[in-house]
């Protein structure tokens, strides 16, 4: 009965981590669906963010680069309308022919058509303009090679990360957004030039084009990971965040989405530390229950191959004596005696074979009992161990005699009362007694004594048999459990009887034990209480 429980406790805790690792997974899946709908949405608000803010800039300053004319350039009106919302500044280049081995110079009069600067700032930033902006540059990445590079009336543009002074070595270079495209006029080929004020773009257009909600978090960085426009994210998973460069406008630059975080970074380590450990019990469980169970299911099949093995034993047990009382039953029936003498000789064989076979079905019975989880003792006071003991010894007597053996008793004359029940007490002497006239027959003798230490009675059956194996001595006392040298002899037996010992002796709050060496016999010890009580 414990036994079942244990095993319905067992697939019970299996199956409730099973459930919980499958509902786990449906909750993660659909978490994880949930993320991947929510990062798709932010890569497709993103995508459009940066493509409205840069079809803003390029077509704007397009739209300005396209109005001017070389000969327009002194009337102070003839871009008005056309100024973008970022524009600082727009330069006027005109070419030259590069056989006369001039270069390109700002148009007279020109130079300054527009300007958030004053005068002496819009001097100064020619003057760093031509110097710097317009010099040769590595690998023909600088202004200059873009310029002569351009196809006509088409629009470029070009990020520069440099200081206007050579002092501002302390803070990061500040941005120059330059848009510009190559026109002609009149046979004269000039270059118009757009600087969008970076300042004007981070701190009003950014903010106005990506604005903070409740659900997401816009952030702009540049090519080195500084952020430009929007508050720092504090925490965010790698699948909440999506990134979408810039392409038309400030090259290296990436607008980042991110999903507003609810919860800080400690509080996302301890639901993962927790998910873990439900994890990783769930699977500790399944993995230990179906390593139970599949020793359970081994076990269960040898015991079904044993109990297979016992019903044919017992089969046998039970058909010898049946057989023997009804041979000689009806010999006396039938009155084929010979004198009174032989007829007493066969009733003694009846009675003799009568109480083996009760004795066999006790101890099925009572075995059958004790599987079933039911009381099967009866307690009483005050019993008399010496009657007790010396009452199996007789009802053995017969059973040792007829297997040519002998048997000696050593009891002491007096033993305080115990509370025990007699009838099984009986039981388990004469089973050690059977057993012994089973597989120690060749010793010739069995010795069963008593004696008490204590509040303890101590019994033991002793017989100079072949004695058993070390490595069997803790397996003899299993259900159906019996012996490798005995399974290869003719010897029936239920394999029962010393486990309902065995649970004699504990349903008595003692236990029994076993001495024994290989050609010395065995020594069964049977230890009980006095008052019946561990």
């Amino acid at each position: 009965m414990r036994r079942l429980l244990v095993l319905n406790a067992l697939i019970f805790a299996v199956l409730a981590a099973a459930a919980a690792l499958a509902y786990y997974s449906f909750s993660a899946t659909s978490e994880q669906t949930s993320r991947e709908r929510e990062r798709t949405l932010m890569q497709d608000l993103a995508e459009e963010k940066v493509a409205n803010f840069e079809f803003l800039i390029s077509s704007s300053d397009t739209k300005l680069m396209e109005r001017i004319e070389l000969d327009k350039l002194i009337e102070p009106d003839f871009i008005k309308g056309a100024i973008g919302p970022a524009v600082a500044s727009v330069y006027v280049l005109e070419d030259c022919d590069p056989g006369d081995g001039c270069e390109m110079k700002f148009v007279t009069g020109g130079h300054n058509v527009t300007s958030a600067r004053t005068d002496a700032e819009s001097n100064a930033y020619r003057n760093w303009f031509m110097a710097r902006v317009l010099a040769p540059a590595p690998e023909g990445q600088g202004l200059a090679e873009r310029l002569k590079r351009l196809k006509l009336n088409t629009r470029d543009h070009l990020i520069l990360n440099v200081g206007l002074v050579a002092k501002q070595t302390n803070a990061p270079p500040k941005p120059y957004l330059l848009s510009f495209m190559k026109r002609a006029s009149n046979g004269r080929t000039f270059y118009v030039i757009v600087e969008d004020d970076t300042n004007t773009i981070t701190q009003v257009l950014f903010p106005q084009f990506f604005v903070q909600s409740a659900k997401r978090l816009y952030q702009v960085v540049d090519e080195t990971g500084l952020v430009r426009s929007g508050d720092p994210f504090v925490y965010q998973a790698d699948d909440t965040l999506v990134e979408r460069k810039f392409v038309d406008t400030f090259d290296g630059w990436a607008l980042r989405v991110a999903q507003r975080e609810t919860t800080d970074v400690s509080a996302e380590q301890r639901k993962r530390f927790i998910n873990s450990l439900l994890i990783g019990g769930a699977v500790g469980v399944i993995v230990i229950g179906l390593v139970a169970l599949a020793f359970a299911v081994r076990r269960e099949r040898r015991l079904n191959d044993l109990k297979s093995e016992f019903i044919s034993n017992v089969s046998h047990e039970l058909k010898t004596p049946l057989s023997i009382i009804s041979m000689f039953g009806e010999m006396l029936a039938l009155g084929r005696t010979k004198s009174p003498e032989q007829a007493h000789e066969y009733a003694e064989i009846i009675w003799r074979e009568s109480v083996r076979l009760g004795r066999l079905i006790d101890n099925v019975l009572d075995f059958a009992k004790m599987e079933r989880g039911m009381d099967v003792y009866e307690f009483a006071e005050d019993v008399d161990v010496i009657e007790t003991v010396a009452r199996a010894v007789e009802l053995s007597g017969r059973r040792v005699a007829a297997a040519e053996m002998t048997m000696t008793s050593i009891l002491p004359e007096e033993m305080s009362p115990a509370r025990l029940d007699a009838n099984a007490v009986t039981l388990a002497v004469m089973n050690l007694i059977d057993n012994a006239v089973k597989y120690a027959a060749d010793g010739k003798k069995i010795e069963v004594s008593l004696r008490q230490e204590g509040d303890v009675i101590m019994l033991a059956v002793r017989d100079w048999g072949p004695g058993i194996d070390p490595e069997e001595q803790h397996r003899i006392f299993e259900r159906f459990y019996r012996a490798k040298s005995i399974r290869l002899k003719p010897i029936r037996g239920s394999g029962i009887g010393l486990a309902l010992v065995q649970h004699i002796a504990r349903a008595h709050g003692g236990e029994v034990t076993v001495t024994s060496k290989p050609n010395e016999g065995s020594t069964f010890s049977i230890l009980l209480p006095i008052d019946g009580k561990t």
